[in-house]
């Protein structure tokens, strides 16, 4: 038995070795889609529509995998870039959606979203209740950090290239033709000289929860105002119900009272908050100005007590050389007559 386990301690499977080999950092390389591959994925979305049914859905692998031929990622990707994609749209950020896409691709992935959204719109849901007003912090954090991660790489081999050493860029189809590069080309271009302009700021800075409060409001204004306002005639009515069922628009209706009211509230208290806080600055700073004034008087109240012994250590310095003169003239006079008997 010992011999046994000695033998198969020293053989080493293949397996074993390769899994040694493997790099333990398991962190996915940074992806970014140019303009042909996120219309390729709409098709995808647009044929397959995995909107269709609730999450968790295989549709979102069969999509992955027939995206093998162009571009190799999972189909957590695919969702999350899909959903990215739909939240840029429906809030309006065309400039995120140009990134990286030529006037005529970005004109077809218009199209494709607005199916794609369509599509969304008349699912059963199930996959971001807050879709469309920016609030997907972990797709935007995700995508920004691997977007940073894309372009430290390039400027290291533009970098490299200065000194001349040249260096291929990643490309991730197989089969890139001259005008797939070329678009690609034009389109970080036109990306460089959008983030030159001083009027377009690469991601907004504006804070979101404050956002999303101001548009409910907006919404719940407006669904308001159109319950007060009578219609003219039914026709008319069934004519604006059409319009806005062929708009993707975000209704009062979707909002409940419940949010509405917590939002409102949390707001109130933030605002009571911050109030207390300018409050307490404001006791604060008073209290600081009483400290400073009482060490001034302190400081006042030390120097007069210092001059006091100083002039008081003068007059007795003065008293005792007098003596001191007294006695001396004394003794000369006593040494000067001689003894008296």
């Amino acid at each position: 038995m010992a011999s046994s386990e000695k033998s198969n301690r020293g053989q080493e499977t293949p397996t074993a070795r390769k899994r040694a080999d493997e790099p333990t950092d398991k962190r996915k390389p940074p992806v970014r889609f140019s303009g042909q591959q996120d219309i390729q994925l709409l098709h995808e979305v647009v044929s397959l529509n995995p909107f269709k049914d609730a999450p968790p859905t295989t549709v979102w692998a069969s999509i992955s995998r027939n995206l093998e031929d162009v571009l190799v990622i999972s189909p957590r990707r695919c969702r999350e870039r899909t959903l990215l994609m739909l939240d840029q749209y429906i809030k309006g950020d065309l400039t995120s959606l140009k990134r990286f896409c030529t006037e005529d691709e970005f004109v077809i992935k218009e199209e494709l979203l607005q199916q794609v959204v369509e599509q969304y719109m008349s699912g059963p849901g199930g996959y971001s209740t807050r879709l469309g007003f920016g609030m997907v912090p972990a797709l935007n954090a995700a995508n920004a950090q691997e977007e940073e991660e894309v372009e430290e790489e390039e400027e290291k081999e533009d970098g490299d290239d200065a000194f001349g050493l040249y260096k291929g860029h990643a490309v991730l189809e197989e089969d890139v033709t001259p005008e797939q590069s070329d678009s690609g080309e034009s389109s970080s271009e036109a990306e460089g000289n959008d983030s030159e302009q001083p009027g377009s700021p690469k991601r907004p800075r504006l804070t979101r929860d404050y956002m999303y409060i101001e548009e409910v409001k907006s919404a719940v204004a407006s669904a308001a105002d159109k319950e007060s306002a009578p219609s003219a005639s039914p026709d008319a009515d069934c004519v604006a119900g059409g319009r806005h069922a062929s708009k993707p628009t975000v209704g009062a209706s979707e909002f409940p009272l419940q949010v509405v009211t917590y939002l409102l509230s949390l707001e109130a208290k933030e605002a009571e908050a911050r109030e207390h806080d300018v409050t307490i600055r404001r006791e604060e700073l008073q209290l600081e100005k009483a400290r400073l004034r009482l060490g001034e008087e302190k400081l006042a109240l030390e120097k007069a007590r210092f001059d006091m012994e100083r002039q008081e250590r003068e007059v007795r310095l003065h008293a005792a050389m007098q003596e001191r003169t007294v006695f001396m003239e004394v003794l000369m006079n006593v040494f000067s007559n001689g003894p008296v008997f």
